[in-house]
């Protein structure tokens, strides 16, 4: 199929050549892109939830404006010079798996592998981006926080399961290629390091 040509072990789940593995096309086109699925469907019933709370939401906005509680509720913790330091850090982490992303999509493209559904992960990049920027569009979304971390959790081990899917697959396949697969490897490797690392900092970082 045109979402993953020239992939001999086929759409999957299941590898028609390894049977006992899942395919990296269902990987690319339906696991993958599930994250950022959910993560848009959970913040759409956490902004519904909150519309349908208008005396907790007005509640709430005072007592941010006072400064007394942050976007989940808990003391407010004062802006210091490492707060900044690792807010900074986590948009620099943002803009490093945009870029990885990218070159992963087009490395794909240039082997005419298909790229999937990847590009719904810019999406979730995007979205966290904004969301922590606005501190949850200023309170309209409750408990974005806690979607933003799962995702990150969920978008880690779905590219841990897409290596491990590579590694049984074999380091040396797709030699000769564009892409091979020591390469793609290497490459989600280190997105799954960066997805780990943007979840330590969403669990450490107030708005």
């Amino acid at each position: 199929m045109r979402l993953c040509s020239n992939r001999p072990e086929g759409f999957g789940p299941h590898s028609h050549l390894y049977s006992h593995i899942l395919t990296s096309c269902f990987l690319d086109t339906v696991l993958v892109p599930l994250c950022t699925w959910l993560y848009i469907s959970v913040l759409i019933i956490l902004a519904a939830i909150v519309r349908r709370r208008p005396n907790d939401t007005t509640t709430f906005r005072a007592r941010k404006s006072a400064g007394e509680v942050d976007a989940l509720g808990g003391p407010k913790i004062g802006r210091s010079k490492t707060h900044l330091v690792f807010t900074i850090l986590y948009y620099l982490l943002l803009l490093a798996q945009t870029l990885m992303c990218i070159l992963e999509i087009a490395r794909l493209s240039l082997a005419h592998f298909g790229i999937g559904l990847l590009p719904f992960t810019f999406v979730t990049l995007l979205g966290a981006a904004i969301l922590r920027f606005t501190n949850g569009m200023r309170g309209k979304i409750a408990g974005w926080r806690w979607a933003t971390l799962g995702v990150w959790v969920a978008l880690a081990v779905t590219n841990g399961v897409k290596i491990a899917e590579e590694d049984k697959e074999g380091a040396g396949t797709r030699k000769g290629t564009k892409y091979p697969e020591v390469d793609e490897i290497t490459d989600v490797a280190v997105m799954v390091g960066v997805y780990a690392a943007l979840g330590a900092l969403e669990a450490f970082l107030r708005p």
